[in-house]
């Protein structure tokens, strides 16, 4: 392969700016069907002017809307900036436009019309512009893609306020045309083929709804296009890079199809059908939109695997406990990073290092068995698990003849996905919560305080098995919406609170999620810790929890 010339590599600067979009992007993906959502339903006609409070009651008298759900969707408009949220101890929260709010809802939520029926079509753009015939999707692509490069009528104003909302708003129309987009070129490989130039011709597609993502690209600043001729340009060939990074959120695409009906109407809606498949979020691509993350995170964990597993034979686990083991990519890594890069790797044919995945989801187990067998991992077990049942798994354990606490256990971005289980003898208010976030479960508000003692009782039922060789824990957070609104360009947060939110996860700030973990009898070890990124913006930590004194020392 030729070397890249200075002119196709950018510098980070640029890489800033594209990531800048990309979450703009992400942002819109989960903002667009819910600020129409709310539009529809009159809830921006209860705020006065700018800067006046409402209370959170008073949107749900009149609205009947579904009390959770509603908090989930207001604290996305405040992470936003369009929003401001108070929320005091013993009294309801309260919600105030800020001066973009009050620009942003006499503009944004007719064009967010537009493009709102584009999302059933959007779920599966990848059989339009690969399957038999794009017809059913043509027209309504064609049209959103001259409104995108004509910047959907918005043009920049003298003040400058209103042009950084306009901005805002072209950004949330085009991710849920550009999300998609990238999702299905990626998936199909043509952004790897578009590195070097690409004759059009030899692209396997339906060539009108092609053209209309290219010139999308193109439109972009991602694709230069001469005549036939394609290739990325520098800026594109890093989106690319990271275009799985729309991957999870493009994934929540039924859901946000379905988010009025979330909001205002039935909250049980059904999450699976008959055969135990999600319909609200396509698994297949979350899986594959996470894993790209997930190999950066993986690299961090590795020093914490060979500190473990160099140190004297009788201080190692037996083997490692993957729960939520998904399609067991990680049990595989761990394994290769243990055989490749440590003593006990040296030593496998006579102390073999035993694998467990255990996941609540058939599916999943399925596919990690194939993982496991085709990484000719010789001891390994796949196993039903569910996380909020440590002491089954203990048991499950017992019938292989493994002891739990033999065991490093590991997880990744499970504790915020548990199941809720509302805690028994709770008197609501015992404790202060600390958390900013909005949950609920079924459409049924979740207050803060009762989620944060709901997740330190979930800590604390797995302290007893993990105290021997510790806990391993990939998790994904929240952050406070006046951080998340002062550095939009800066993190996926809105994304992610948008699609978690309304999926029933529980995401808390990183230090509240270590202060249960602390209240649980869990310890951390910072100096094993990693944030992603290392700042006040961390939406993912690695930690190591043991639960008292050296985290390797195995006497415990």
């Amino acid at each position: 392969m030729p070397p890249r010339n200075s002119a196709t590599i950018i510098g980070e600067e640029e890489k800033a700016q594209v990531r800048a979009v990309v979450f703009g992007h992400l942002s819109g993906i989960v903002l667009v069907p819910t600020v129409k959502a709310l539009w529809d339903r009159r809830v921006f006609s209860l705020f006065g002017s700018a800067g006046e409070w409402v209370e959170f009651e008073q949107f749900v008298k009149e609205t009947r809307a579904n009390r959770g759900y509603l908090r989930v969707a207001l604290r996305l408009l405040a992470s936003c900036g369009w929003l401001k949220q108070r929320v005091e101890s013993g009294r309801e929260p309260r919600y105030a436009l800020t001066a973009e709010g009050a620009v942003a809802v006499n503009t944004a939520p007719l064009l967010y019309g537009e493009v709102l029926s584009f999302v059933a079509k959007a779920i599966f753009l990848e059989d339009f512009l690969f399957g038999v015939s794009d017809r059913p999707v043509l027209p309504s692509l064609q049209e959103l893609v001259r409104r995108s490069r004509e910047r959907w009528g918005l043009q920049p104003d003298a003040d400058p306020l209103v042009s950084r909302v306009r901005n805002q708003i072209c950004e949330h129309l085009d991710g849920l045309l550009i999300g998609p987009a990238m999702v299905a070129m990626a998936r199909a490989d043509i952004l790897a083929q578009l590195e070097h130039p690409v004759d059009l011709n030899s692209i396997s597609a339906n060539r009108p709804s092609l053209t209309c993502i290219l010139d999308l690209l193109a439109a972009q600043g991602w694709i230069q296009r001469d005549k036939n001729s394609l290739s990325l340009t520098p800026c594109g060939r890093y989106a690319a890079q990271i275009a799985t990074s729309y991957g999870v959120t493009v994934s929540y695409l039924p859901l946000f199809d379905n988010v009025s009906t979330l909001l205002f109407g039935n909250a049980r809606i059904p999450r699976l059908d008959e055969s135990g498949v999600e319909l609200l979020v396509n698994r297949g691509m979350n899986v594959w939109g996470s894993g790209g993350a997930h190999r950066t995170y993986f690299k961090k964990v590795d020093r914490i695997i060979v500190e473990i597993f160099n140190r004297p034979l009788h201080q190692q686990p037996r083997g490692i406990c993957d729960m939520g083991c998904g399609d067991g990519s990680l049990l595989e890594h761990l394994y290769e990073t243990v055989k490749n890069n440590t003593e006990r790797g040296k030593m496998l044919d006579h102390h073999p290092l035993v694998i467990v995945g255990a996941d609540v989801n058939k599916v999943a187990r399925r596919v990690s068995k194939q993982t496991l067998r085709k990484a000719a991992i010789p001891t390994h077990h796949v196993i039903p698990g569910d996380i909020n049942r440590p002491a089954q798994l203990a048991s499950d354990l017992e019938k292989l003849n493994l002891d739990i606490h033999d065991l490093l256990h590991v997880r990744s971005f499970l504790d915020h996905n548990r199941p809720y289980i509302p805690p028994a003898n709770y008197t609501p208010g015992a404790r202060i919560g600390k958390s900013s976030g909005a949950f609920a479960h079924l459409g049924q508000e979740i207050p803060c305080d009762e989620l944060e003692e709901n997740l330190t009782r979930h800590l604390k039922r797995w302290a007893p098995y993990v105290g021997r060789f510790g806990l391993l824990a990939l998790e994904l957070h929240t952050l406070p919406p006046e951080l998340a609104a002062a550095n939009l360009s800066r993190t996926p947060a809105v994304a992610y609170d948008g699609t978690h939110g309304f999926s029933d996860q529980y995401l808390v700030e990183l230090n509240v999620f270590l202060d249960a973990a602390k209240e649980a009898g869990l310890k951390a070890d910072l100096q094993l810790q990693a944030k992603f990124p290392p700042s006040e913006l961390a939406t993912v930590s690695i930690n190591f929890f043991t639960t008292a004194g050296d985290p390797f020392d195995a006497s415990l």
